[in-house]
């Protein structure tokens, strides 16, 4: 018998905005997204069960029973000396059980993302700096600085809900949006296409921003390669101009630059600089795996956002000792348990460790795990709670199917 169901202000858990406007249909355990962004929607739709789906708890390539599945897992931690939780992704009741399991068997807990954490995490230990949330910025910014190459591809709705909104408190004539770095044209095609603020774009290389920003600061008309000096005049008119100015980056755009703690770094001075006399602030942007939700959740029950081992009663942080990619390429782990509940990408698998993945049912791997628990998606197969982005919202995931897959939190507390 077919079950058809109309959702509305479903929260998306698939980027650190959470948009919670997103309509969908669903037939039976498959949905459709009402939605015009069609990137979104296609990525969320992307979730779906397939003929390729596991559903099924596997070891190796045997599929068996869930109940034989947690035997192994508990068998091959004891006979192990290192254990590391890897969270690739997964909401604040996951967190919780992962810690709660980690302190029951010594782990090593890490984000897949924390690299990216730190490079921000380190201007506000060594400096400071000023922030605001995406509320403030889609009201009260007139000019939005843009930094990098991707932070439009990976948060597309960044465009229609904060740059070009239909509407907000305090309405003024056309935002200025300044894009820094190699956009696509296609990005900047839909930006346009909004017809709601002026945009200028310049080509210039990342790791060019420092100077870049130096000139803006200063009255001088130095010529930096990607920057005519027409341009830097323009950009100059429109910041002096603005009432409130927002910089905005995601770390990971940075990761090819020759030094991305500078990078950030500069911005977030230039900001601090710019309110002596004006307003403005920084709104970096968090990974898409649910970055910002294990950085807070972490920091609070903690004291420390990433890298970090159960060890004398107590969790102890080391960036360096607890660093995931360094413990998995050297093998100084015995055992990884990968959590990938809303990961899109392809897990990579060092095969010379051993594996244990507890993830959604479309997971793919570089190499078969020794053991894969499938479980179902925050947000789509069972309630939770996530972070957004700047910090300041706590946002509500609902459940839209029933496909009978525990969650995170219901394995590693029959784990633990």
């Amino acid at each position: 018998m077919t079950s058809q169901n109309n959702i509305k202000n479903l929260t998306c858990p698939f980027c650190s905005m959470h948009c919670d406007d997103i309509s969908v249909t669903t037939t039976n355990d498959q949905y459709k997204v009402d939605q015009k962004n069609t990137v979104c929607a296609k990525k969320i739709e992307s979730y779906n069960l397939n003929t390729k789906s596991i559903v099924m708890p596997m070891v190796g390539k045997k599929v068996v029973k869930l109940s034989e599945a947690l035997k192994k897992i508990s068998n091959l931690i004891k006979g192990h000396n290192e254990t590391l939780i890897l969270n690739h992704g997964v909401e604040l009741a996951g967190l919780r059980s992962i810690l709660s399991f980690a302190s029951q068997r010594n782990c090593i807990v890490d984000h897949v993302n924390s690299k990216f954490l730190y490079q921000n995490i380190g201007v506000v230990q060594r400096t400071g700096y000023m922030a605001t949330s995406l509320t403030e910025t889609k009201n009260r910014a007139d000019a939005i600085i843009i930094f990098g190459n991707e932070v439009l591809t990976k948060t597309p709705r960044l465009i229609d809900k904060v740059l070009t909104p239909k509407n907000s408190l305090f309405p003024t004539s056309k935002k200025e949006i300044i894009l820094i770095g190699n956009f696509s044209a296609k990005i900047v095609k839909n930006i346009k296409g909004k017809g709601k603020c002026n945009i200028t774009n310049i080509k210039l290389d990342l790791n060019l921003v420092g100077d870049f920003l130096k000139l803006l600061a200063t009255d001088d008309l130095k010529l930096l390669k990607g920057l005519k000096k027409s341009e830097l005049i323009k950009i100059k008119n429109i910041l002096n101009k603005s009432k409130y100015i927002v910089a905005t980056w995601t770390a990971s755009d940075f990761i090819k630059t020759l030094n991305p703690k500078k990078i950030i770094a500069a911005i977030c001075k230039y900001i601090v600089d710019l309110n002596v006399s004006s307003r403005a602030a920084c709104m970096p942007i968090s990974g898409i795996l649910a970055d910002e939700t294990s950085s807070q959740a972490l920091t609070w029950m903690t004291g420390f956002p990433s890298s970090i081992k159960h060890m004398d009663g107590t969790f102890k942080h080391d960036r360096n000792a607890f660093n995931s990619q360094k413990l998995i390429d050297e093998k100084n782990v015995d055992v990884v348990i990968h959590v990938s509940t809303i990961n899109s990408g392809k897990l990579k698998i060092n095969s010379d460790i051993t594996n244990i993945v507890l993830g959604h049912p479309n997971t793919t791997f570089t190499s078969t795990p020794d053991i894969f628990i499938p479980v179902g998606i925050p947000g789509i197969d069972y309630e939770g709670i996530m972070f957004r982005t700047d910090k300041v919202v706590s946002v509500a995931l609902k459940k839209i199917r029933d496909i009978k897959l525990p969650s995170t939190q219901n394995i590693l507390d029959n784990l633990a």
